[in-house]
């Protein structure tokens, strides 16, 4: 074989092993997902009320993930086939009115390093682990609105595998203030207008544990004041028109900017119960910290 010949044979499998961002770092070859499995599985995968919770609860967590890593992104569409519209793209496949097309050719790694490198020293831990536990990149069209899901590996409680989806919404790279910022003389915080560029919003957005977007993002304020008023008790050390939650953890709790000596960069936790604020620290160190602890404890 001459030396033309070797390199033509070599530039191939490069040129076959790149083509598809999502063949990526480690290839994973899949079964077929039918139709009549398809019908099997949609029954197999509802909970069954009429059952011990805890007994349901690990049978269907198991059967989704198994059914994840035997299927492939086939699973994937028919588990969230309720929540998702029927235009889900697998990453080397999204068309070209996507916000992320120009990253097709890229692995999952690559597209993480790519999307998120203009704050990718902000939030190293966490880019890590996104790295590290990806399985599978996709995007969603909804009408005019785009998200981006990662779908990532992580343990549960009783160590079992299963996954967790960070979800992000298109780059919004002119934030403008929405109805309550303006009503409590609120700029945009210089560190969520510059996350926003890359996700307008970012992580488990159907449950709890995100960044809100910027149409969401609200001054506590708005809700608490009248509370304030009608129990006649007010917190010491703050205001709640000083308070901007972009971060709620589903139990009534939230992390918030707290607007502070013309600083509004700061955030902290606000606790729903005490009124307390504590835990003060940047935002990009909240986000690195809180949403790269992917396993359940």
């Amino acid at each position: 074989m001459t030396i033309l010949q070797k390199t033509i044979i070599i530039m191939c499998l490069l040129s076959f092993f790149g083509c598809k961002g999502q063949q990526s770092d480690k290839l994973k070859s899949y079964e077929s997902l039918s139709e009549d499995l398809k019908t099997k599985y949609r029954v197999e995968l509802n909970h069954d009320s009429d059952k011990d919770f805890d007994t349901e609860f690990t049978r269907t967590t198991d059967l989704k993930f198994k059914l994840i890593d035997s299927y492939g992104f086939d699973a994937v569409k028919l588990i969230f086939e309720k929540r998702h519209s029927n235009k889900l793209y697998l990453l080397g496949d999204f068309p070209e009115d996507c916000p992320w097309f120009k990253f097709n050719d890229l692995t999952k790694t690559k597209f993480i390093d790519r999307n998120f490198k203009p704050i990718s020293t902000h939030i190293p831990t966490l880019l890590k682990s996104m790295k590290e536990r990806c399985l599978f990149i996709y995007c969603e069209q909804a009408d005019t609105t785009w998200h981006l899901h990662y779908l990532l590996r992580m343990k549960l409680y009783d160590n079992r595998d299963y996954y967790r989806v960070y979800t992000g919404g298109a780059p919004l790279l002119n934030a403008e203030l929405n109805a309550e910022l303006k009503k409590y003389d609120w700029h945009i915080p210089k560190d969520l207008n510059e996350f926003y560029k890359i996700h307008n919003g970012f992580g488990e957005i159907y449950d709890a544990h995100f960044v809100m977007n910027n149409n969401d993002i609200r001054v506590m304020g708005e809700m608490m004041n009248p509370i304030c008023k009608e129990q006649n008790s007010f917190p010491e050390d703050y205001k709640f028109d000083d308070l901007l939650e972009f971060f709620p953890d589903g139990a009534g709790n939230a992390q918030c900017f707290y607007r502070y000596n013309s600083n509004n960069n700061l955030t902290v936790d606000w606790d729903h119960e005490t009124w307390e604020v504590s835990n003060q620290m940047g935002f990009f160190e909240f986000i690195n910290q809180r949403m790269s602890e992917i396993d359940e404890e």
